[in-house]
């Protein structure tokens, strides 16, 4: 029985795609293109006998019935065009998804040696732009020389049928033709490619660039970076010059050789109708035949432009991914103790260039075995990790895992079995869970299933010390509206804890909201407005236009105060510029911010020239007295009279306007604490949300909302006060639901808003997460704190003790934790004994502790 040999993808032929891909469109495809072809060829037919019966014979009948038939024949060939069309549309874009999705399939299945030479920029381009092209011309790929080519044949048929001789000279110029447009379709080609790889050559500087861009703006190397990517921009304007020079000059040709069949026919054929040996009926059809035999033709030449073009980005993209590494497949090695789980037996792996990172390493691992890889850098400590975990191929020697030859093992086979930890851990888009799970075979279907994972999830972040993150990340989120109301009753118990347990550690750095009282650490419009909309339409921007506040300020006489603070404010910070060196930490003490100085420097200059000021600018100077935090920006000192008047416009705003009743603080006027399980919206009706002990704010984030106050000195002073406050919560059971909103936190782009620290933990819970019995840790703990590193290599000692560890460390002060210590240098094993047993014999492990000589290879 024989069994199909599978093609590489980067060995198939273009048409590889289309000879075996959905063969029943392809085959509709070829109906409509015959149909297509007979209505195009009905009206030349038609267009004789219009003249040469129904207008010789003067048949007014006869020609209404062939001028009908002429419409519909038009109409019929537009039509089918235009199916032919989508039909190649949709054939193009169903080959393009499994091209595109087996190409990308591919490029993660390349070796991870491969990735050494491949650049992101080049790879992005290659997968999304250069193969859009590629798929136009897929969907045509049949259709237009299958429709070309049955046209062609039909309509010289017709005319040859007409007249032989002019038939003969309508092709004689198609030879010259077929020499030419392919040598300079030829040099097309060759600065075709110049251009794609100059267009990747730019993404990847590109891309270098933005991944790079601290140190660019550290070493301030802007005209560096921009001399860099000029000259590619230069020589890119070079290519596509030349490169125009070749499309036009195959457009020229073509339109030349197109203008010339009609003037032979013209001097030839009106010669014969002159002298009577051609109908004029003949003639008119063998014109428009003429026309019909060029289309074809030179829809032909085009798509012979069209297949150079995608043959170009196919071999390009093509030979991007080809995997040019072939290693020699390792020889046949018994496995040498039988109670070995894992077992390297003499493994060597080599660089191109016969650089050798490792070279006769031989090492039997026990299960359960914790194991520290020591040596100095580039010793060949990550690529004996990178073996281990199989995702470096060995140049020579075995690895077997209980008995089994690895070689012949699955990727499934083997990420089952082995997880690894990198140094640097990649954290994909979208959610904390998510980069946790991905480790996992698939995502939990089912609801069942998923609530045991978040469990297992919840058990591991709290083991390894990263609960505590993910608390902290819950509680800066901003929950939807749906969520946040589940939520809301916790966060009013939560709020309760800390203005009531918790008060007296709190008030020193936070100013907690009181509706009776001016607060001096929030914005004046706080003070005014002392609530959200959730809309946003009473947010600080868009105060001074609305129609409310605008009503506001009339009812209580208050604008005419604001905007004279806002003139003070405008006046005071310009003349502190004028007088002082600034930098960003100066626009923190004001509320101009330094894109606005210009503006307002202008708004004071109208003033001093007894120019009227416009709408505009009282709104901006409206808008500058309500950023003034009077405790933080402390320009001006605010009279009392002043502060009881925003009091009462508070009131006025919020009994009158908003109808909002009993908004109280932290304690009625009773005396009795407030129920948060009774809090409901001041006015179930409105989107307004009051800064009042029993509001709830939903455009503002859960910490905002337990806190209700603002913070008097720095943010740090918060979070010194979080554990207190967060071991309250949590044995009141009230940070379950915090913690799932945490393991829901969008990371961002590559894990953009995250610390290093907290990436790290999230690549241990993911390779935890998947239960496997082989940890390999590349330095895991490089990127936490001390704290952090002692908590999980005591969670690995005590809790992992079933699985076997093999970790690769920097800090030698935790080699003791370790079962066994194996030292490297030059890509060798030099030592290999318990922690006591290698200080004892002062070797390499004693001369690296003791910052001494590095250990020599024997």
């Amino acid at each position: 029985m024989y069994h199909k040999i599978k093609v590489p993808i980067t060995k198939r032929s273009l048409y590889y795609w289309i000879f075996r891909k959905h063969h029943g469109l392809q085959l509709f495809l070829l109906a409509i293109i015959l149909m297509g072809v007979f209505f195009k060829v009905v009206p030349l037919e038609l267009q004789k006998r219009i003249v040469n019966e129904a207008i010789s014979q003067r048949d007014e009948h006869l020609l209404l019935w062939y001028c009908g038939l002429y419409l519909s024949a038009v109409l019929l060939a537009g039509l089918s065009k235009y199916l032919i069309n989508m039909l190649q549309v949709i054939i193009g874009q169903k080959i393009l998804i499994g091209l595109r999705t087996e190409l990308y399939l591919h490029v993660l299945h390349l070796p991870l040696q491969r990735y050494r030479g491949l650049r992101p920029g080049s790879a992005i381009s290659a997968i999304t732009g250069e193969l859009n092209a590629i798929g136009a011309f897929l969907g045509q790929a049949l259709a237009v020389p299958l429709t070309s080519i049955i046209t062609y044949v039909v309509v010289f048929s017709y005319m040859f049928s007409l007249s032989r001789t002019l038939t003969l000279i309508t092709i004689a110029v198609y030879p010259f033709e077929i020499v030419l447009i392919p040598l300079l379709q030829k040099k097309f080609n060759t600065w075709n490619q110049k251009r794609i790889s100059t267009v990747r050559e730019m993404s990847d500087t590109v891309n270098e660039a933005i991944s790079g861009i601290v140190e660019i703006q550290s070493y301030n190397r802007y005209q560096f970076e921009k001399d860099r990517i000029s000259r590619i921009i230069a020589k890119l304007y070079r290519i596509i010059i030349t490169l125009n020079i070749f499309k036009f000059g195959i457009k020229f040709s073509g339109n030349f050789f197109q203008a010339l069949g009609p003037f032979l026919l013209f001097l030839v054929g009106g010669h014969l109708a002159i002298n009577g040996q051609f109908s004029l009926g003949a003639l008119v059809a063998f014109l428009s035949a003429h026309e019909k035999l060029y289309d074809p033709w030179q829809e032909l030449r085009l798509f012979y432009q069209e297949y150079q073009n995608a043959l170009v980005s196919y071999q390009q993209i093509t030979r991007l991914f080809e995997n040019h590494e072939t290693l020699p497949p390792p020889a046949a090695a018994q496995v040498i103790s039988p109670a070995a789980y894992l077992e390297l037996c003499h493994i060597y792996y080599n660089l191109p260039g016969n650089v050798t990172l490792l070279r006769d390493v031989s090492l039997s691992i026990r299960k359960g075995e914790h194991i520290a890889l020591i040596g100095a850098s580039g010793c060949g400590k990550s690529t004996l990790a990178l073996v281990l975990a199989r995702l470096y191929q060995t140049s020579e020697g075995t690895i077997h895992f209980q008995g089994r030859d690895m070689t012949h093992c699955s990727p499934e086979f083997i990420s089952s079995r082995i997880a690894m930890i990198p140094q640097r851990p990649f954290i994909f888009s979208g959610t904390i869970a998510e980069n946790i799970m991905y480790g996992l075979p698939e995502t939990p279907a089912n609801s069942g299933s998923h609530t045991e994972i978040r469990a297992r999830i919840r058990r591991i972040i709290q083991s390894i010390g990263l609960e505590k993150d993910v608390i902290w990340l819950g509680m800066s989120s901003i929950p939807p509206v749906k969520e946040a109301r589940k939520l809301q009753k916790h966060v009013l118990k939560m709020r309760q804890i800390v203005h009531h347990e918790l008060r007296s550690q709190f008030e020193e750095v936070v100013e907690f909201y009181d509706p009776d009282a001016f607060l001096h650490y929030a914005t004046l419009r706080d003070n005014l407005i002392f609530g959200e909309c959730e809309s946003g339409k009473l947010a600080i921007d868009k105060l001074p236009t609305n129609e409310k506040f605008l009503v506001l300020m009339e009812k209580t006489d208050i604008k005419n105060d604001l905007l004279g603070l806002g003139l003070a404010l405008a006046r005071i910070t310009m003349e502190m510029l004028q007088q002082t060196t600034t930098d960003e930490s100066f626009f923190t003490k004001s509320p101009m911010e330094a894109v606005e100085v210009d503006r307002y420097a202008d708004i004071l200059n109208h003033l001093d020239d007894a120019v009227r000021l416009t709408r505009e600018e009282k709104n901006r100077l409206l808008l500058l007295a309500l950023r003034y935090i009077p405790a933080k920006h402390g320009q001006i000192r605010l009279q009392p009279e002043f502060t009881e008047k925003i009091l009462s416009a508070r009131k006025y705003f919020l009994s009158e306007m908003q109808k909002v009743g009993n908004c109280h603080g932290h304690e009625h006027r009773s005396g009795e604490l407030f129920d948060p399980e009774t809090s409901t919206k001041d006015n179930e009706e409105s989107e307004f949300n009051t800064y009042c002990y029993s509001g709830y704010l939903y455009n503002r984030n859960i910490r905002t909302n337990i806190l209700m106050g603002s913070v008097k000195k720095t943010f740090e002073d918060i979070l010194q006060l979080k554990e207190l406050a967060w071991d309250t919560f949590k044995r009141r059971g009230l940070l379950e639901e915090i913690i799932d909103l945490g393991l829901d936190f969008i990371v961002g782009s590559q894990g953009s808003h995250l610390s290093g620290g907290q990436k790290q933990k999230i690549a241990i819970a993911r390779a935890l997460l998947t239960d496997a019995p082989v940890l390999i840790m590349d330095e895991a703990t490089a990127s936490l704190d001390n704290i952090s590193q002692s908590m999980f290599q005591e969670y690995i000692s005590q809790s992992l003790r079933d699985k076997t560890i093999i970790s690769i460390i920097h800090r030698l002060d935790l080699a003791h934790f370790y079962d066994r210590i194996i030292v490297m240098d030059n890509g060798a094993i030099v030592e290999d004994g318990t922690y006591e047993e290698l200080m004892r014999q002062e070797g390499a492990l004693y001369r690296l502790y003791h910052n001494n000589t590095p250990p020599k290879a024997q």
